[in-house]
């Protein structure tokens, strides 16, 4: 039996795993501040000197190629499918909202409310659940946990089981960590194929390196389909404890990003393999030991969009504070390459790049690691918008992408929003970059919006209102056969006076965003949020999502991003947490999520088990279509993975159920989504200590599941 590791954490990304190895814990990175008056939003100053020229000379290489590996699928998966077409409501009009930049004081602002919605008597934003509707299919079973022992035997079991998640060409692909994908027959979501790792996919292990997690993927349409998967990746070898020995273990210059680009639309098939080294894109503080965590991608007609968050792992490379990345975080990173090289197959010294270092750029805050208050006051999380379709590229100004960040750097709540632009991206394909003087970086800040607030890690929401940023979710009480083992299989110390392990809440990751999307002139975003909701006299605390749409019409017309929704999605008496948006191709999008919670609703008593769920969003409505969530795939278990326990007793408990889901709008169609849920009814505890695995519905370890559903359109 496998003995648990301690607990790995970074900003963003916190994978804890079973493992023979003692892993150190580093610090985390991230937080966040203001209230403003409303008035017109305004444009940041930002950095006119963009790193521009040959991606070879800041640490690109590639391609290798590798043949195609997924295996054949095994057993095929539950399919429900429920009824016909349903119909989308067209957008409502609404007037126009805009807002106003606050002066740049780098004072630490005031703590703002927690925001309020009313559920009785009720109104937009306290959302009842229903149950699945017609014209949607859904997988309940598509991915688990199981895959990771299977795939990556030396590691074991890794949480959170970060999700990604793309569509295109009649197929959908699914992946998590610690690094692994599958194929899914798009109309029907039954497997075209089994889970394999992104060590084979990548060609990984003929180099003896490893996978790192932080798994994403897109499909992109153009120059005849092609899918981009990235990761980071470890130099060191998967039999000697992989990433968690190298990159992850600060050994020098160990981190990449893998890029893995299909040579034609078959996801299947074979790929261009690219590397990038972090180490080579800037000389910021930490140089060598830098991780590129939490990466994200999306496509414009001319660019492949990259965020990554840089942080420094060399403890003795910190500088003092006040200086910049006095906190071992360096800021976002904002990358855009040539996408018609990397689709090609290209070698790194023909793909052009640009690169814009937002951990430089001053917030309205202050700057990075010069805020004695909080030297974490950098831009984070700054997410790169993809769009379904070609048909859908913004190609104003030469040529434009969007990235979309929250401003939450002190960790008490915020209502501010910024939106950033790339412009003038057809230089890109200029040879060696020779017109690449004409990209631009700019960015607009709106400010006094809905206010978010989601720092809670250490007590459950439901204590919101009397203890300061509490923030697990709940979930409906049932069987937990590790935690009622937990003592036994190693968890906690026989000596700490536990017999069992009490179930915990799960996690949301705090309010930064986690996926932006473009669709029908409209850059949607959405952040967790504590919530309190009001019956009358009495108020519960539970987590929600906010969001916000942003218009484009008057930016490409030379003027400015305008706010055209904003709004709340709560779930009445429980919780929601990980939000993602898809844009669709008009003024509607669709926002999922997983549902969880403790209290009993109609038809559901005692609450959720953590499930998927979703509903639809129009520019100028505010709340959902109907004030109405749909379940999705509806949770039989509660979350039972070893996170929920090895930290109990301490003050970074933080019980992980992951960092993000991922949703996307497929013309022709519908919408697409994964979230995670759990799969399988629990065994009990005492035939999971003759069976860990309860049949094989679960590792011993971990018992988490995904879904994914397609609302047809």
């Amino acid at each position: 039996m496998k003995r648990t590791a301690s607990a790995t954490v970074w900003t963003n990304v916190l994978i804890v795993i079973v493992a023979v190895a003692t892993i150190a814990t580093a610090g985390s990175a991230i937080a966040s501040p203001t209230s403003a008056l409303p008035g017109p939003p305004a444009t940041l100053t930002a950095n006119p000197a963009l790193a521009t020229g040959l991606a070879s000379s800041f640490g690109l290489s590639g391609p290798i190629p590798v043949g195609p590996s997924f295996p054949a699928p095994g057993v095929a998966t539950e399919v429900a499918v429920h009824g016909a077409t349903p119909s989308i409501a067209p957008r409502v009009t609404l007037p126009n909202l805009r807002s106003e930049i606050l002066q740049n004081t780098g004072a630490k602002p005031a703590d703002p409310p927690i925001p309020t919605v009313s559920c009785f008597p009720v109104s937009p934003s306290c959302d009842s659940i229903s149950g699945v509707p017609a014209g949607v299919t859904t997988n309940p079973v598509a991915m688990n946990a199981t895959s990771n022992d299977a795939l990556y035997p030396t590691i074991g079991d890794v949480e959170p089981p970060d999700q990604m998640m793309c569509a295109g060409n009649g197929y959908v692909m699914e992946g998590t960590n610690i690094g692994e994908a599958q194929v899914f027959h798009a109309s029907t979501l039954k497997p075209a194929s089994g889970p394999v790792a992104l060590d084979t996919l990548m060609g990984l292990t003929s180099l003896g390196w490893s996978s790192g997690g932080d798994v994403s993927c897109v499909y992109d349409a153009t120059h005849g389909g092609h899918w981009f998967i990235t990761e980071f990746v470890s130099t060191s070898p998967e039999s000697l404890g992989g990433t968690f020995a190298g990159c992850f273990a600060a050994a020098f210059d160990s981190c990449r990003e893998g890029i893995a680009v299909s040579a034609t639309s078959n996801p299947m098939g074979a790929y261009n393999v690219y590397f990038l080294d972090p180490n080579h894109v800037d000389g910021d503080p930490g140089h060598g030991y830098f991780l590129n965590d939490y990466a994200k991608q999306a496509t414009t007609r001319d660019a492949w969009m990259l965020f990554y968050d840089e942080f420094n792992l060399n403890g003795s490379t910190i500088p003092a504070c006040p200086a910049f990345g006095c906190g071992g975080f360096n800021g976002a990173q904002e990358l855009v390459f040539n996408k018609a090289a990397l689709e090609s197959g290209w070698s790194a010294s023909r793909v052009t790049f640009a690169h814009e270092n937002l951990g430089r750029l001053p917030t309205p805050d202050g700057r990075c690691g010069l805020v004695l208050a909080n030297p974490y006051t950098c831009w984070y999380q700054v997410i790169p918008a993809a769009s379904p379709s070609p048909g859908q590229f913004d190609n104003s100004h030469g040529g434009t992408g969007f990235m979309v960040g929250s401003l939450d750097f002190f960790g008490v709540g915020d209502n501010r929003i910024a939106v950033f632009d790339w412009t003038g991206l057809s230089a890109l394909n200029s040879p060696s970059c020779s017109a690449c003087s004409q990209i631009g970086f700019g960015a607009t800040l709106f400010t006094g919006l809905e206010t978010y607030l989601d720092e809670g890690a250490g007590c459950l929401v439901s204590v919101a209102g009397t203890l300061p940023y509490c923030g697990l979710a709940t979930q409906k009480a049932g069987v937990v056969p590790l935690g009622t083992n937990c003592v036994a299989f190693g968890l906690v110390p026989s000596t700490g006076g536990l017999s069992t392990c009490p179930e915990g809440g799960l996690a949301s990751n705090g309010d930064g965003a986690t996926q932006a999307t473009y669709g029908g002139g409209e850059i949607w975003m959405a952040v967790s949020t504590v919530v309190a909701q009001t019956f009358g006299s009495t108020t519960e605390y539970h987590l929600g999502a906010a969001y916000w749409s942003f218009g484009t019409a008057a930016f490409n017309a030379g003027g400015m991003l305008t706010l055209d929704s904003q709004g709340y999605v709560t779930a009445a008496h429980e919780d929601i947490l990980f939000p993602s948006v898809a844009a669709a191709t008009w003024q509607a999008a669709l926002i999922s999520f997983t549902l969880t919670g403790d209290t009993s609703v109609a038809h559901h008593p005692g609450g959720f088990f953590p499930s998927m769920a979703y509903g639809i969003l129009r520019v100028g409505a505010s709340g959902l279509n109907g004030r109405t969530i749909h379940l999705a795939a509806n949770g039989r278990a509660p979350e039972d993975g070893f996170s929920e326990y090895l930290g109990l007793g301490t003050t970074g408990f933080r019980p992980r159920w992951g960092d993000y889901g991922a949703a996307v709008f497929v013309p022709g169609l519908g919408f697409v989504f994964a979230a995670e849920d759990i799969q399988s009814a629990a065994c009990s505890p005492t035939v999971f200590l003759n069976d860990p695995t309860c049949g094989g519905t679960r590792d011993p370890y971990a018992n988490f599941g995904t879904a994914i559903t397609v609302v047809h359109t």
